[in-house]
């Protein structure tokens, strides 16, 4: 059993997935380092933070998790018992959403391309709540859905164009994302709107933004959400009337990462507040998403890997541990600071500590942040990386031939077991074009 007196508390006040010294020795031992270890309750327990920081919105609110940021079938399949819905992006995420036991009414799918091809997939496999952002991706759902002679509730996704100070923004002016309100063109909200309102086989449901990653400052929300509302009413007195029925405020709770940052009671309690009011102005109690990838799988996941060398260079202690940015993407794309500790740790080390990794590269240096526990590395001990479930796993790479390693899970009755089996090197060699070279 877990003390719980003993577990880290995170900067959003939350206790993080703890694991005894002694099932993470024996996990190393029967896998092998580096291995990413996943905690089912954890990932229950943040879907549960999010409705709870919601809860005071006066409709019906519905988590959705972004599968993008880790498609692991466990952890999807945690999801589906949850109820909660999944914002994918792609047919193949359908693909393990639907095999990992999910449920293609409980999808809300957000193309980029908004191709002819891609919209007659997702439809044949049941998706019937689709959001468009472009002119040519309304034509290309419109010929799809009667193609395929069925109705589809139809979503646009705005781009608020509003400040945001995040890690990752996602509205910005001319930005990648979605429709400007009130752009002059056929790819303007307004546009758009009207020609979903006047096509049969599409049925408007309602509006979809999304602001970036890692936001603290509840102030781009208001900020959207009133630039929506004057665009709702104004397009009332242009077009007639028209119920908003879904509204999804997209993601962009924090995660810690080494830092204090806002919970979802902090930020979703200032945001609801506004969408209630919202509410009211506009007369429809629509049902509201906020989505996650993020904020509902990083927390749940620790990557353990072994001290292999060390190396005292000047006053600097250089620990070389059996991972690398391979495995662990987001240190080198985006610096993140995964706190760090060495297991069983130690005193404090007086030299400056640097942690590298397996790669031949200068890039494979690790940011330590001020969460990270260094003191008493020796070679095979374990150093065990936290809050890496997001990202991390899907953006694995075979740099200097390395094979995946095991994804492994405590389930949420204490048990572990293997989540995705450890790449050989063999089926690497085949996969890389190995199986080839008899041709």
């Amino acid at each position: 059993m877990v003390d719980t007196r003993t577990q880290p508390v995170s900067r959003t006040g939350v206790a993080a997935p703890r694991f005894s010294d002694a099932d993470l020795y024996s996990l190393a031992e029967r896998y092998g380092t580096p291995y990413f270890l996943i905690d089912e309750a954890t990932l229950r327990r943040k879907v549960s933070e999010m409705e709870q920081g919601f809860s005071e919105y006066k409709g019906v609110f519905r988590v959705a998790y972004s599968v993008k940021a880790n498609f692991n079938p466990s952890v999807i399949k945690a999801f589906v018992s949850e109820g909660i819905l999944f914002d994918l992006t792609a047919p193949s995420e359908l693909v393990f959403v639907l095999k990992a036991g999910g449920s293609s009414e409980n999808v809300m799918y957000t193309s980029i391309t908004e191709s002819a091809d891609e919209y007659e997939r997702v439809i044949r496999m049941g998706v019937r709540k689709i959001v468009v952002a472009s002119h040519n991706g309304l034509v290309n759902l419109t010929d799809a859905a009667a193609k395929a002679g069925v109705v589809v509730k139809t979503m646009i996704r705005v781009n608020p164009e509003v400040h945001v100070h995040a890690e990752l923004r996602g509205s910005m002016g001319h930005g990648k994302f979605g429709l400007q309100f009130n752009g002059g063109s056929q790819d303007s909200a307004f546009y758009v709107l009207k020609k979903v309102l006047g096509t049969p086989g599409l049925e408007f449901e309602g509006f979809h933004f999304h602001l970036g990653s890692q936001i603290e400052d509840p102030a781009c929300y208001a900020d959207a959400i009133e630039k929506l509302e004057a665009f709702v009413l104004s397009a009332r007195r242009q077009l007639g009337p028209f119920r908003v029925k879904t509204l999804d405020i997209g993601g962009g709770l924090p995660v810690p990462y080494g830092k204090k940052v806002p919970s979802p009671k902090d930020l979703g309690g200032k945001i609801v507040e506004q969408l209630n009011s919202l509410v009211e102005s506009i007369g429809d109690r629509f049902t509201l998403v906020a989505e996650s990838g993020r904020f509902l799988s990083a927390e749940s996941t620790v990557l353990v890997s072994r001290v292999v060398n060390i190396k005292n260079f000047g006053e600097a202690k250089y620990i070389y541990v059996d991972a690398g940015y391979h495995v662990l993407l987001d240190s080198a794309l985006l610096r993140h600071e995964y706190p760090v500790e060495v297991v069983p740790g130690g005193k404090p080390s007086p030299q400056k500590v640097a942690l590298v990794g397996r790669l031949c590269d200068p890039l494979d240096v690790f940011p330590i942040s001020s969460r990270s526990k260094l003191g008493g590395a020796e070679v095979g001990k374990l150093v065990v990386f936290r809050e890496v479930g997001a990202y991390s796993l899907v953006m694995n790479m075979p740099f200097h031939s390395q094979p995946r390693p095991p994804v492994l899970m405590r389930n949420g009755q204490g048990t572990y077991g293997v989540a995705r089996k450890a790449q050989d090197v063999e089926k690497l060699f085949a996969d890389e074009g190995g199986d080839c070279l008899s041709n």
